[in-house]
């Protein structure tokens, strides 16, 4: 146990250097960094509400709300809330998760290749793993915390499979597709070769990880699939795939040390007998030349008619499965060196690995601003504004600081409450008329007048209308769950009362889970 304390804290240590950008003062310029705190905040105010699940930010989309944490990766938004409780700041509470999604992606990353490999070649797949410069161009030029969180949590599910927990499985599982809707995909079919190819005879276990990690996190991906045919997106080009690809000027984001190791993967595949490892080893060679293929322009006419670039958004996430192979055969080619060779191809290996995640490390650019800035910011936090609801005649709404509207009268409209997720007022009309809430409609929303259901009009312009009658209404219009999210939450309880229960069986039981 004190021989794997002084590889877990070498591997800190080897971590610092890619922290240090994180501890600066400010906020370094990213593409979607801003847009992740941003939304953040605006899941903040709608959780404190009372709303669980959280599905509709209220404030963003100029004030009239916009569904994005209903279709698109929340697991960072709840680890962030409890960080946000303690008084730390919405852009600080990013930077944290960023840091530990890091750290722990070289953790589990150790912890995955020590089931299979010595130290020495662990640590070394692990510094890789954590250095590779796709995974550092993710944190400080994209700014993409979804997908760093998953880069964190797919070496877990495989250090998991290593141990066949079913539990563990289970949870990274679950918490992979809360992660990143676009990484879960990709990583899915990897998770369940693995596991197949570790567990050939356990057929029950991979079945029964990959049943309550889907179940534990369906209270998300059922209703994102499902409500997807309200919005746009089907419609929507969010960016143009093909500008996408990696060509020579952008190998650096697979770095010189990826393809030194993929290189030298494929030579000693000619100087090996076949083991149970160099099965994976000779996988893993050809799933790298494979992503290598479909990341380049070559591939262009394949991608032309595979039926997912809408989703996919851009072919270099592909390197994030490349990041697993490469790390995986770093191990096994270490692993099969003599120690005195080993010692001095791993000291190789490590400047190539520094030198290659050096470009992204040297950060010029900070922005400093209030928290304010972001707590008050009414974007959609969305390329295309692709998540809105398609009955919105107007997609440049602007800002109205009144929330309820009178349409085509002037009686008083008495206010009692305003939260998120909730208005409650009352009007006493001399006649029939219109009334507007400044919000898209969503379902979900359902509306109240003098204690019973009433049907809103949302065709008009995408907005809730409420036709009233003359007289006192007594008004309450509320977000509430539709019965697929109700089914959806039920699913996920039920799967998470059956991970406790297989927690109870290992730890009162003694069984192996």
């Amino acid at each position: 146990m004190k021989k794997y304390f002084i590889f877990f804290f070498l591997l800190f240590i080897f971590c610092i250097p890619a922290l240090l950008p994180l501890i600066h003062k400010g906020f370094f310029l990213t593409d979607d960094g801003n847009w992740m705190v941003i939304r953040f905040s605006a899941f903040y105010e709608v959780l404190g509400s009372g709303e669980f699940p959280v599905r509709f930010l209220t404030r963003l989309n100029q004030g009239f709300g916009y569904p994005v944490s209903n279709f698109l990766y929340p697991l960072f938004m709840y680890l962030g809330v409890p960080v946000h409780i303690l008084g730390v700041s919405f852009v600080d509470t990013i930077k944290i998760l960023l840091g530990a999604s890091l750290i722990f992606s070289s953790v589990f990353t150790y912890g995955w290749l020590r089931k299979i490999f010595d130290n020495t070649s662990s640590l070394l797949g692990a510094i890789f793993y954590t250095y590779f410069p796709y995974h550092l161009y993710d944190i400080y030029k994209r700014g993409s915390v979804g997908e760093v969180l998953a880069l964190a949590i797919a070496p877990f599910i495989l250090w998991q499979i290593e141990r066949k927990s079913v539990l563990l499985t289970s949870l990274g599982i679950g918490f992979l597709i809360l992660s990143h809707n676009t990484l879960a995909l990709l990583f899915m079919p990897l998770v369940l070769a693995y596991a197949f190819l570790r567990n050939k005879n356990q057929l029950r276990f991979i079945l029964l990880s990959t049943a309550f990690g889907m179940g534990f996190s369906s209270f998300f991906w059922i209703p994102a699939i499902y409500d997807t045919r309200y919005t746009v997106f089907v419609s929507t080009q969010v960016s143009d795939f093909f500008n996408y690809f990696v060509g020579l000027s952008k190998l650096e984001i697979i770095g010189v040390v990826s393809l030194v190791i993929l290189f030298s993967s494929m030579f000693l595949v000619f100087l090996k007998k076949e083991t149970r490892e160099n099965k994976l080893f000779f996988y893993s060679i050809f799933a790298s030349l494979l992503i290598i293929f479909f990341i380049t322009p070559f591939s262009k006419s394949l991608w032309e008619i595979i039926p997912l670039t809408n989703f996919i958004q851009f072919p270099f996430r592909l390197i994030s499965l490349l990041m697993i192979f490469l790390t995986f055969q770093l191990g096994f080619l270490l692993s099969n060196l003599n120690k005195p060779y080993k010692y001095l191809i791993s000291v190789i290996f490590l400047i190539l690995i520094l030198t290659s995640a050096k470009p992204y490390l040297l950060i010029k650019d900070y922005q400093y601003l209030p928290d304010s800035f972001y707590s008050t910011n009414m974007d959609t936090t969305t390329v295309r504004n692709e998540y809105m609801p398609k009955w919105v005649k107007d997609t440049n709404l602007k800002f109205t600081p009144v929330r309820i509207e009178n349409l085509n009268g002037k009686e008083k409209v008495n206010v009692l409450k305003i939260s998120p997720r909730e208005l409650i007022f009352n009007t006493y009309l001399t006649q029939k008329r219109i009334l507007q809430v400044n919000t898209v409609y969503f379902p979900g929303w359902s509306a109240y007048i003098n204690g019973k259901e009433t049907s809103i009009d949302y065709e008009t312009n995408g907005l809730i209308r409420l036709n009233l009658n003359n007289g006192q209404n007594n008004a309450r219009v509320i977000f509430k769950e539709t019965n697929v999210r109700v089914f959806s939450d039920i699913l996920s309880i039920i799967s998470f009362a059956g991970l406790l229960f297989l927690l109870y069986l290992n730890k009162v039981k003694k069984n192996k889970i």
